[in-house]
């Protein structure tokens, strides 16, 4: 029996033995909100992955534009390590952002935004291929 409440089956299928709400209940409103996007997306039945990653994508946008959000930097190493393996990021990608991470310029957010701008421009592309070849 799913228990969406509890437990949602789209979380637990993809193997994570933490849920998302355990890291978005400790982030401000805008960033929990994008993660929890990014965890669901694909995987949530009745919402395709475009769709999930362009609410993720809104939410990152809306906490880039709000003057006074709280801004959360990763200085716990060990959580952060934790959080990129549940979003699927590669072991080199994970060595690479850890490396970027403690630059001035680079943040965690910025990081996931890029990468989610990308993956709604590719789901785009081929949607748009599906739709030209029907």
């Amino acid at each position: 029996m799913n228990d969406n409440v509890n437990h949602p089956r789209h979380y637990e299928s993809q193997s994570i033995s933490l849920e998302p709400i355990d890291f978005c209940e400790r982030l401000p409103f805008c960033e929990g909100n994008a993660l929890k996007y990014c965890f669901r997306a694909g995987h949530k039945q009745g919402a395709s992955e475009l769709q999930d990653l362009k609410k993720a994508y809104w939410y990152l946008e809306r906490n880039q534009r709000s003057p006074g959000a709280v801004r959360i930097e990763e200085d716990n190493e060990d959580d952060f390590y934790k959080l990129a393996s549940c979003l699927q990021f590669s072991k080199s990608e994970i060595l690479r952002i850890s490396y970027q991470f403690s630059s001035d310029y680079f943040t965690f957010w910025g990081y996931l935004k890029d990468n989610v701008r990308h993956r709604i421009v590719q789901l785009e592309r081929e949607q748009n291929e599906i739709q030209n070849k029907g």
